[in-house]
């Protein structure tokens, strides 16, 4: 498609995609939120972006777009799912309802929790900060920095739980310090 400024569909072409960047990482982490694997939420946010653009003329102008948006990304998650119980690993039909229930968070939310991460990123120490970001590189999985590390796959387990439990709960008392403010 050939489309010059002026044309009907060069404006719908622009619309579209001013609403779907004000959205995109609104998105992203809801399906972050219900997959919870990067390459599964990118898949699930570009199954979205389609989906949009296809069904673009039933949206209501004046709603709220990244409502739709997650609202759909939701329908491409339980496809990812099925994809997903045909290779044997998948979560319940009703964890995934549970967490869907809950809606998609506000931007504000989700800047706000990852504001928390970052400062708790940084009262980690170096060696345990160095595991957490070396497991979440893309590609990497658990065995890939056990063994970049020299450590056993057990024990590099054990310590990645440990620390996520340490982020945990720094972001759960950050958060609701700033709640008491």
């Amino acid at each position: 498609m050939n489309l010059h400024r002026g044309d009907p569909d060069s404006s719908k072409v622009e619309r579209f995609a001013t609403l779907l960047a004000t959205c995109q990482r609104q998105v992203f982490l809801y399906a972050m939120s219900l997959v919870h694997h990067a390459a599964d939420a990118e898949e699930v946010l570009q199954e979205t972006n389609l989906v949009l653009w296809r069904k673009f003329d039933e949206y209501l102008p004046g709603t709220e777009f990244g409502r739709w948006a997650c609202s759909v990304a939701y329908y491409e998650v339980l496809k990812l799912r099925e994809k997903k119980m045909r290779h044997g690993r998948i979560f319940s039909d009703q964890f995934i309802d549970s967490l869907a229930a809950a809606g998609p968070p506000s931007t504000d939310e989700l800047e706000t929790r990852r504001e928390a991460l970052q400062r708790c990123l940084g009262k980690l120490s170096p060696e345990d900060r160095q595991l957490i970001l070396s497991r979440y590189q893309p590609a990497a999985d658990t065995r890939s920095v056990a063994e970049a590390l020299g450590r056993s796959l057990q024990g590099t387990r054990r310590a990645l739980h440990r620390i996520r439990l340490a982020l945990l709960g720094c972001v759960e008392r950050t958060l609701a310090r700033e709640e008491a403010v």
